[in-house]
């Protein structure tokens, strides 16, 4: 295939080898397909033949194109999520292995080896959401309007949708729906919504917009996900989460009263399922505290007692069972990366080893079944990425345009910050399959001269931002410990050792902290669980006192704080819920009256996470957003910090934020991009088909 004079900006895959792992495939059979089914690759002219390179997007178009009968995908772009949205990431695949403690199904191959299995992409576009489920009769599908935050449904077939809820605009009300399961009859809809009071309750809503209804609502229950409807459609299985456990529990849709299953820790179950005759649940959890591990049981529906179902020291998630009740299907990446499992069951036990169906899916979100027995699921494909530029911020121009900057786990990367000498760059990498599970975030110090990168896997579930000391030792990134507390840690860049600096209770929750120029305080934002208290505090890092800044007043809520070079200044973003306007203030770092610098109105905000001072403190950054899922582009400004107005600095990139500045004032990194989400079904893979002669 000659070299086409297409413009690409992504970087190029340069070899054969680089081809094959990006297909999973081995080399000689990506050099057959270039022959026979027009695998798009490109040689150099002035090399030899077997030099070639080829564009990932590319490939992923001819991928797509092959799978699903060259039928056009739309294009998948951003869906905006949320504080406790719950997605997974993965890139669908096709290959078959066998490996570990399981036998492959027999019979069971890749789409394209003859098996007869079917995968198909049945959504893919801006507004594509992996929250809600699909009907029995697998014509519709419930998910979140993000553009408003609203409960909708989606016709499949057809494209057409209806939100089933009203909330309004953003502007108008911070309520929105999360978690959706349609009923085993297909005329409603159980869904999580979180109320204007900053706590999540149990609702429901006819799949028609007819009869919505609070069906659960507790303060001290600040979250509630419904994750299955029973058989008979009478109860909701759901995880309740108060401020010091996890509960499993069965909410009844006469009377909204709800009965505890099984209380857990502060460690969270992950996706639960009612066996079709209604007697066992399935879920998965982590056993250990201290490893990312997960393993599936099954828990007998009034409570009385739990066997595991699958234990195995690969990660074992999302279980689903097959419509006959005969199987636990689940995603394992005990092969090596997650495939399709399958675990056979009788009278809530296991009777033989998993069984694998289909390797190289990823982690999916089970959507559940139609009637036909196809598996409809979600996956999201990691977009955001750390990014560099160099800048001219005097006449407010790009130098050197932006460009990633990892080079492995591309699309899962956050969060930089550069060291005080200006030689590193770190940020946090996610690698765990749960976002709040052990060893789910690393992170990655790459010296900026060679290139070269170090990871250190801190004893944390979970972190993000991390920031510098002013002596180079300890980065400081807000996270939860082994035991899920919540707070600001310092790591050592050096051994990945831990310490606290601000643990809080359950139910708050520290956050954007920031170094004194001398390195004795820190500077931070505490909030509680639902958003409605915010405020800034100061705290000296030996002896742990603090002091009280500011705080949020009724209807206004305060975000980003960010420290000036001196120590002397605090910027700040105000979000106005009355108005939907977000203000840039600033203040003095010890206490005193904010000064408003710029207010930004609606449709437009002062995106969280992007307030920056330039290394003189004259000038304080920030990137400007949209709420639209559609116009999800971000520009960097910048403003003085005496006041006036604000000047464009072009750069733009989606959903900017994470800004810093590099000492040399020129320098620039950033975090761009959302994950962007795909609905996929999978048929013709049930009944599994026994072994040839």
């Amino acid at each position: 295939m000659e070299r086409s004079d297409d413009i690409h900006t992504e970087r190029p895959l340069g070899s054969w080898k680089e081809v094959a792992a990006y297909l999973q495939r081995d080399i000689r059979t990506v050099m057959r397909w270039e022959k026979s089914e027009g695998l798009p690759v490109h040689r150099h002219q002035h090399q030899a033949r077997g030099s070639v390179y080829a564009y990932p997007g590319e490939l992923d178009a001819w991928r797509a194109a092959r799978e699903i009968g060259l039928t056009k995908p739309a294009a998948a772009s951003p869906t905006r999520q949320l504080a406790r949205g719950v997605a997974f990431a993965a890139s669908l695949l096709v290959a078959v292995m066998s490996v570990g403690d399981g036998r492959m199904l027999s019979g069971v191959e890749a789409a394209d080896g003859g098996s007869g299995i079917v995968v198909r992409q049945v959504w893919a576009g801006p507004e594509v959401d992996v929250l809600g489920s699909v009907s029995a009769d697998g014509r519709y599908l419930t998910y979140v309007d993000w553009e408003t935050g609203d409960m909708a449904v989606r016709e499949l077939a057809t494209g057409n949708k209806r939100r089933l809820t009203s909330k309004g605009s953003w502007f108008e009300s911070i309520e929105f729906a999360l978690f959706s399961l349609v009923s085993p009859d297909g005329r409603q809809a159980a869904y999580a919504w979180f109320n204007k009071d900053f706590f999540f309750d149990l609702r429901l809503v006819g799949l028609d917009g007819s009869g919505p209804r609070v069906l659960y609502r507790n303060e001290e229950t600040e979250y509630v996900q419904p994750t299955d409807w029973s058989p008979d459609g009478t109860h909701i299985l759901a995880v309740l989460s108060r401020k010091d456990a996890n509960q499993i529990a069965v909410i009844s849709l006469a009377d909204g009263s709800a009965r505890v299953l099984k209380t857990l820790d502060l460690r969270y179950p992950g996706r639960m399922r009612w066996s079709p005759d209604g007697r066992h649940i399935a879920y998965d959890f982590p056993p250990d505290e201290d490893s990312p591990a997960r393993d599936i049981f099954l828990l007998s529906s009034d409570g009385s007692g739990e066997v595991p179902l699958v234990e195995h020291p690969a990660n074992d998630v999302s279980p689903v069972w097959t419509p006959d009740g005969k199987r636990v299907l689940f995603t394992s990446d005990r092969a090596g990366s997650f495939g399709l499992w399958a675990a056979p069951v009788v009278n809530g036990k296991r009777t033989g080893p998993a069984e694998l169906i289909k390797h190289g899916m990823g982690v999916i979100s089970p959507l559940g079944f139609s009637g036909n027995g196809a598996l409809h699921y979600g996956v999201e494909i990691g977009a955001m990425d750390v990014y560099t530029s160099e800048l001219d911020l005097g006449a407010g121009r790009v130098v050197v345009p932006a460009a990633p900057v990892p080079q492995r786990f591309v699309g899962s990367n956050s969060s930089p910050d550069w060291s005080p000498d200006g030689n590193y760059l770190a940020y946090a990498s996610r690698r765990g399959i749960v976002r709040y599970d052990p060893a789910s975030s690393v992170l990655v110090i790459r010296a900026l001269v060679s290139g070269k990168e170090r990871e250190l896997t801190p004893r944390l579930n979970h972190f993000s931002r991390p920031r510098w000391s002013p002596d180079g030792r300890h980065v400081l990134v807000q996270g939860n410990d082994r035991r899920n507390r919540q707070g600001l840690y310092k790591i050592n860049v050096q051994t990945g050792e831990v310490a606290p600096v601000v643990q809080v209770q359950p139910g708050v929750y520290a956050l954007e902290a920031s170094w004194s120029p001398d390195g004795k305080e820190i500077f931070y934002r505490r909030q509680d669980s639902g958003g409605k208290i915010a405020r800034f505090f100061v705290r000296e890092v030996e002896s742990g006192r603090e002091k009280g800044l500011i705080h949020s007043a009724e209807g206004s809520f305060f975000l980003s704080p960010a420290l000036s070079p001196d120590g002397r200044q605090l910027a700040f973003v105000l979000r106005d819920e009355k108005t939907g306007s977000t203000a840039l203030r600033i203040m003095p770092s010890h206490g005193g009256e904010p000064r408003e610098l710029l207010r930004v109105g609606e449709p437009e905000f002062i995106q969280y996470g992007s307030v920056e001072w330039t290394t003189d403190g004259r000038k304080i950054l920030f990137a400007r957003g949209r709420f639209t899922p559609q116009e999800p582009r971000g520009s960097l400004w910048q403003v003085s910090s005496r006041g006036g107005e604000p000047e464009r600095v072009d750069l733009t990139a989606d959903g900017m934020r994470d800004v810093r500045l590099h000492p040399d004032g020129r320098r620039v990194a950033f975090t761009a991009g959302f994950n962007r989400a795909e609905i996929w079904v999978m048929e013709n893979f049930l009944p599994v088909r026994e072994a040839a002669p």
